[in-house]
Parts: C-alpha cells; structure tokens; sequence
C-alpha cells in the first residue's frame, strides 16, 4: 500500500459518505457486505488498519478501498481547483470505494428518492430473504444476493422488502443482469457507451448510471449530480454554467452539466464530486 495513501486514510470516512450503505460497527470493529463476502476492518494499537474477509478473498480490501490507486497524482489533479483543494485538506481519509457491480446497481436503485437510513433498511431486507447466511467471527450476516437470484422474485416478493415502486426498478435490473447486459463490457468500454447501454435498463437515469459508473464500473470521471450537487453548482460553481439549476434539475441540464463538470475536473472528476457531496452534507448536518 502506498504511504501516500495510508497517510490519514479513514476507511471509517469512506463508508459513510453515501457510497455503501451495508456496513455495520460492533465494538471497535466494522463489518461489511461485498457481493458474496463479509469484510472486516478495526483500527489497531499503533493507529493502522487490520483487514479480514470471509470467506477469504485475495488482498480484498486492496481493491474495496482502491489501494491501487495513484492517490498523490488524483489529489494533485482535482485540487487545481481551489474549492476542492480546501476539502481534500478538510476530509484528508475520504476515498472512493470500489464496490460489486451487482449490488451497487441494486443498491443506487434502492437509493432513488429515499434517504440513506431507508436505503439501508431495504438493501438488510434484500439480503435477508435472498442472501446466504453467513457465521463470521461469532456474528450472523447475510451476503448480498445475485441478480439470478432476485429474478427468481417477484414485484410482490420484493415489495415485502419495503421497496415500495422501486421493485418493478429491481427486478428490470435483475432481469437485464441475467439477460443481456454485459457487466464485463461495461467495465472494458468507455463512458459514453456504458452510460449508454445502462440508460437502457428501466429505472436506471442519469444519476443512478453515473453512480454505477464511478463506484463499480472503474469510470472515475463519471460525476454524478443528485441534490447536494446541485446545490454547490449553484453556489460555488455558478461561473461554470448559466444554467439556472435547482435542486431538481432537467434531464438536458444534467447531460450539459455533466459534460461540462467532466471537462472541467478531467479523469478523475469523480473523486472531486464524492468530496463536494460528503461537504455539502456535512454543512447540511446531515447524519450517514
């Protein structure tokens, strides 16, 4: 792991700043759920990070937490831009994480119109009653379930699971998952042709694509703009467009707002807006 990137990493940060929504603290230990794993991290004695999963996975947290990541070279990139540059100073442990392509797609269907205390309840249920149970460390979890395995649902199935109108939304996605959308040539294609082919299944917008993209798709100039965002894009970046943006903004204003956040914060545009959207919730008061 680089120094760099160990040098106030905060894994505690990370999950909760709205990306993941299945981890758990028991005592000084955390707990999460990564498609068919249990992750376990707790800080040690001389302030480091001591890792486990079950079952046993490769280096696992390595890829969760992006140690693969060229952390000075992203930092250095999206702090030409001087409010970002005070909010990496301000949040120094915050990372993008990298999830399940599966579960993240469920989970930012979930995540649509809803808070994040809710959006946890649903994703609970979900592995609850399609998941595998799981005995780690003298705890009961649950793994996050296959698309076959929720297609094997129905809407009433999912609905029982507190999903409201976002269980037809589920089960489209788990339908197009083990049907023909190709989750491989997602990760191997670029931003416009897998933001395109997402776009095709119901209940995926543009936010929710963006949100697929940059936490589970290795397209880390996507930029998703959900309220938070546009409330600091009409503040502090009013300059960068003469859109008049509110919090419910347009499918046209986000396409034009988000080429423009794209070319404007480069490759890596999306570590700069999980930082704007961590402060802007932090300012707000908002509990994760």
């Amino acid at each position: 792991m680089r120094s760099s990137l160990l040098q106030n990493f905060n894994p505690e940060i990370s999950i909760n700043s709205g990306q993941v929504f299945l981890w758990e603290k028991h005592g000084d230990c955390w707990y999460g759920i990564h498609g068919s794993q249990v992750v376990k991290f707790a800080r040690k004695p001389d302030g480091s990070f001591e890792f486990q999963s079950f079952p046993e996975g490769s280096d696992i947290e390595k890829k969760i937490f992006r140690f693969d990541d060229d952390v000075e070279a992203i930092f250095s990139e999206i702090s030409r831009d001087p409010f970002v540059a005070g909010l990496l100073k301000a949040y120094p442990g915050l990372r993008l994480m990298r999830q399940d392509p599966e579960q993240c797609m469920f989970s930012f269907v979930c995540a649509s119109n809803t808070n994040i205390p809710m959006i946890r309840r649903m994703l609970y249920s979900l592995t609850r009653k399609f998941g595998q149970k799981l005995q780690f460390d003298g705890r009961e979890f649950f793994t996050f379930p296959t698309a076959a395995q929720i297609n094997k649902a129905t809407v009433n199935d999912l609905r029982a699971c507190g999903l409201g109108y976002r269980a037809k939304a589920v089960k489209a996605v788990a339908e197009s998952i083990t049907g023909d959308l190709d989750l491989g040539f997602l990760v191997r294609s670029n931003y416009h042709d897998a933001k395109k082919e997402l776009l095709k299944v119901y209940g995926i917008g543009n936010k929710i694509a963006d949100c697929v993209l940059l936490f589970s798709l290795e397209k880390t100039e996507a930029f998703p703009i959900d309220v938070w965002i546009a409330r600091a894009l009409a503040g502090q970046y009013r300059w960068l467009h003469n859109l008049p943006v509110s919090d419910k903004i347009t499918a046209h204003q986000y396409d034009v707002l988000s080429e423009r956040l794209r070319g404007y914060f480069g490759k890596y545009s999306g570590y700069a807006q999980q930082y704007i959207y961590y402060h802007m919730r932090q300012q707000a008061g908002k509990k994760w």
